[in-house]
């Protein structure tokens, strides 16, 4: 009987044995397959003889294909230099790494990609046999940033992995054998942290730093030794992780990005995701990817100088024209007949906007490179405002649109502190975008009044208003609804990101409400002078 009991008892507690150690391999497979399928870099996994073994979901977001589709084929299949994907393997199994290849990438609809592609070496444990490489890519023609998965895949994908645990339960035989796999497990998870291009960190729900890659230690200029399982607060003592520090204590918001300059040579975009916990009612685990950007912002600032002085060189022979083109409509170099001052008329009228044109780009450039000088003073925005809109009138009156203007009594309410130039220039965008998009019989609202301790501008208009699926883009760089490239010609883009910049640098806020065919309000407040 004490033979049999004995042998009860050891098959229970190789039972909880293999549970407690199945537990360790999902908690692993759950972090690994969290990181992966929230990176927002499309990348992919391949074998030494270069093929296809595993990619994310942000690969098959970018490529159309399905990852049944895209697993066991040739990565040259997939891009346009098929002999190029060769040389590369070649030269990064003996370099260990290569970044910024520009290639061609084959979409599942046969469109031709140009991307940047990089490349690492993937080696076992010792760090001796090459097993595969990691390949990242890049799509350059894109600027829009690639969006996080939704809660609801994380749910599914936990489910899953329950299932998954369940099965696994009814087949493992033997601790020993759950243990070698939990292992394998662990060092495929710390193969891809150390070979990863970007910088990840993993924070569990109390703040305490439960990972971090050799890629983010050298971002931070910290020591994995110095800081793995300290609580964040260790991390103030870094000058480079300050940053860092407030974005993630940041509330509200279950996916963040932002900048992060870390020093004159290095500027990073720092994406923030928190990853439900699989233990039902425990808080969010916080998994950070570190991407350097250095590369574009260069390329974003060498844009904006190349604007400047293309602008600035143009502006010049423009008013030469246009003090020429005057001179001959008022006749000072001669009578002209009436063909001819039509023609001049239009052409003078054509020059204007060329002028507007170049004013608009030197204003977006000086804004971008933190030139956009402001001079403030004490403003009656009453006085402002009767100003900027006197001329505009004849532009309404022009097109037979009803212009009114409603301000509320007591002139002393509408003081403020600000740069008279470059808030005249935000009401003036705001109006003539009004009368430009209102078609003829139409009407724009002009209205001015102080709510609470701000000092509250708007302009309301009857017009073609903005389609709902690009709102978001209103306020971007050379945006121009599609209804209105279609009504207005004339429009550069520009007015809305210059108004945005100023009032948001007189520390106010700018909106709008807009109902595409029924009309759009413009409106913004500033701080009030009391």
């Amino acid at each position: 009987m004490t033979l049999v009991k004995s042998k009860e008892e050891e098959k229970l507690k190789t039972r909880t044995d293999i549970q407690k150690v199945q537990k360790d391999l999902d908690d692993i497979s759950s972090y690994l397959d969290s990181l992966l399928f929230f990176l927002p870099l499309p990348i992919c996994d391949i074998s030494p003889m270069g093929v296809i073994v595993s990619v994310n979901k942000s690969f098959e977001t970018f490529s159309g294909f399905n990852a049944i589709d895209i697993i066991g084929k040739r990565l040259d299949s997939m891009f346009l230099e098929k002999t190029r994907i060769a040389e590369l393997l070649s030269l990064t199994k003996k370099e260990g790494i290569i970044k910024n290849q520009k290639l061609f990438f084959l979409s599942a609809k046969k469109k031709r990609i140009p991307v940047d592609i990089s490349l690492s070496v993937k080696k076992d444990q010792e760090n001796r046999l090459l097993i595969g490489y990691f390949v990242s890519i890049t799509d350059v023609s894109l600027l829009e940033k690639v969006q996080i998965e939704t809660e609801k895949k994380i749910r599914d994908r936990t489910k899953e992995l329950k299932l998954s645990r369940r099965a696994l339960l009814n087949i493992l035989e033997d601790t020993e054998a759950t243990k070698t796999q939990i292992e394998e497990e662990r060092s495929r998870t710390q193969i891809i942290l150390n070979n990863f291009l970007d910088g990840l960190l993993i924070f569990n729900s109390q703040k305490i730093l439960k990972s971090i890659n050799p890629k983010a230690e050298g971002f931070l200029d910290i020591k994995r030794e110095k800081i793995l399982n300290k609580s964040i607060a260790e991390f103030e003592k870094y000058p480079r992780t300050k940053d860092l520090i407030k974005i993630i204590k940041k509330k509200g918001e279950k996916t963040l990005r932002e900048e992060m300059k870390l020093s004159e040579e290095l500027t990073i975009e720092a994406t923030v995701q928190q990853i439900d916990s699989i233990v039902k009612g425990e808080k969010t685990d916080v998994l950070i990817i570190l991407h350097d950007i250095t590369r574009e912002k260069v390329i974003e600032r060498l844009k904006s100088q190349f604007v400047s002085v293309a602008a600035h060189q143009l502006r010049t022979p423009l008013s030469i024209i246009k003090w020429s083109l005057s001179m001959l409509i008022e006749g000072e170099l001669g009578p002209l007949i009436p063909e001819q001052k039509e023609i001049l008329v239009k052409t003078n009228e054509t020059n204007e906007r060329m002028i507007r044109l170049i004013n608009d780009l030197l204003n977006v450039a000086r804004i971008e490179e933190g030139r956009f000088i402001y001079r403030p003073k004490t403003v009656d925005f009453t006085e402002l405002l009767q100003t900027v809109i006197e001329p505009l009138q004849m532009l309404a009156d022009k097109k037979k649109i009803n212009l009114k203007v409603n301000v509320a009594k007591s002139k002393a309410s509408k003081i403020i502190k600000g740069d008279t130039e470059k808030l005249a220039l935000s009401i003036k965008n705001l109006v003539e975008n009004a009368i430009s998009y209102t078609n003829s019989g139409g009407s724009v609202t002009i209205s001015l009044k102080r709510k609470d301790d701000q000092v509250e501008f708007s302009v309301k208009d009857t017009g073609i208003g903005i389609p709902k699926d690009q709102i978001n883009r209103v306020f971007s760089k050379f945006f121009r609804a599609d209804n209105a490239v279609r009504t207005e010609t004339e429009g550069t883009g520009l007015g809305l990101f210059i108004v945005k910049n100023i009032v948001e640098a007189h520390k106010g806020k700018v909106w709008f409400e807009s109902e595409e065919k029924k009309g759009t309000t413009f409106s913004f407040s500033l701080p009030a002078i009391d």
